[in-house]
């Protein structure tokens, strides 16, 4: 019930320019009245416990009460004024006796605010105390002596869009403050990272809700220690490194790379999920053969769970990838019903190069698939081909 009230007085404010527009020479003003008071009635036991709840029921009540009790049509015009001089009240003291307005929004979502999260929130506190000051006084103007016809678009189109702007205006200085305020910290421990032998290079940057995060170059050493301990230990590792004796500069999220990428990069990189295919270096054609070069990415994301302490390309991967990379280029089907001469030789492991060999014999309906390296083989097998009768 208290939902439903809030959305229909929400849905009443909104409109409430037009329903008094098109309705004043239908409904009498105290049905306005009785309806209005009705739903602030209905939200009065959430405001009686809300800070300066009451007074604002009070004096929207009072103003309900003139308006069922006799109270004249031009009255109606000024709910909108009487609405943002309770708000310019409350935000306004809430600057004056804290916490601000917009730090009690805030910290319903995210109660451990840093010092420099306060400073903005009291700032955009400011703003809207300013917004409803003025939005009132210009509403109030009009209501007094504007025709109905402007006061009706104002309220009703005009102000809303001016808050529009200054909610999006403000959702993106908040989101490049976010990233400011989470990367601040990244920043000195990506140069804690650079002291750490596995460490080629590091940059700090900011993952969205995700939280903090860190590309990391890794050296030789750091690759080896990632196929010996997997993503898990390296992690664990470069974890304590980049945080040294503060907790919070801890990333959260973690990417790996050969070469850093560009610093407007960082936080794409970041946000985006863990690569889940290899990356094609280059292809050829030798005969009727394709020849696919390939590089698997040192933070692939099956390596996470195959196996978190010493990462290894699962097999059904490898198939996946031949029917995948295959059907393009021979216009093959990408299921298979069958698969004949199955070997694994050897483990492919994160940053392998490779080349991927794909031959299609469309007589027998089945495709052969060789991963190697040079004389290395990985793996192999002839797939009998769904959908292809042989």
């Amino acid at each position: 019930m208290r939902k439903l009230s809030d959305m229909a007085l929400l849905l009443v404010g909104v409109l409430y320019p037009f329903i008094v527009y098109f309705g004043m020479d239908r409904v009498s003003t105290p049905i306005f009245g009785l309806i209005l008071g009705g739903l602030w009635l209905v939200r009065a036991p959430a405001l009686w416990r809300q800070p300066g709840g009451r007074w604002m029921l009070g004096v929207t009540l009072v103003y309900c009460a003139v308006l069922a009790f006799g109270g004249e049509d031009d009255l109606l015009r000024w709910y909108p004024s009487l609405i943002c001089a309770l708000l310019f009240a409350a935000f306004g003291l809430s600057l004056r006796f804290g916490p601000p307005m917009i730090e009690r929004i805030a910290r319903v979502t995210e109660p451990d605010l840093p010092p420099v999260a306060v400073r903005y929130t009291r700032k955009v506190t400011w703003l809207w105390v300013v917004f409803f000051f003025l939005n009132g006084t210009v509403s109030a103007l009009l209501a007094k002596w504007g025709p109905l016809s402007w006061w009706t678009f104002y309220n009703g189109i005009l102000a809303y869009s001016v808050m529009g702007v200054l909610f999006v205006g403000e959702w993106i200085l908040r989101q490049r403050l976010r990233r400011r305020i989470n990367k601040a910290p990244m920043d000195d421990a990506a140069q804690r990272l650079h002291s750490h032998p596995w460490v080629a290079d590091a940059a700090g940057g900011y993952a969205g809700k995700l939280g903090p995060g860190m590309v990391v170059a890794l050296t030789p050493a750091g690759r080896t220690a990632l196929l010996r301990h997997g993503r898990t230990g390296l992690i664990n590792e470069l974890g304590q490194q980049a945080a040294g004796d503060d907790a919070l500069s801890t990333p959260m999220v973690w990417r790996f790379v050969d070469i850093l990428p560009e610093a407007k990069q960082v936080d794409g990189l970041l946000q985006a999920p863990l690569p889940t295919a290899a990356r094609v270096l280059g292809e050829r054609l030798d005969g009727d053969t394709h020849v696919i070069e390939l590089e698997l990415p040192l933070d692939l994301a099956c390596f996470a769970d195959h196996f978190p302490d010493a990462p290894v390309l699962p097999g059904v991967v490898q198939i996946g990838w031949a029917l995948a990379f295959a059907a393009p280029r021979l216009g093959t089907p990408t299921t298979c019903r069958g698969m004949d001469a199955l070997k694994f030789q050897r483990l492919l492991r994160p940053g392998d190069r490779v080349e991927l060999t794909l031959r299609y014999d469309a007589a027998r309906g089945r495709l052969h698939f060789a991963y190697r390296t040079g004389d290395a083989h990985y793996s192999s097998a002839h797939l009998r081909l769904e959908g292809v009768d042989a």
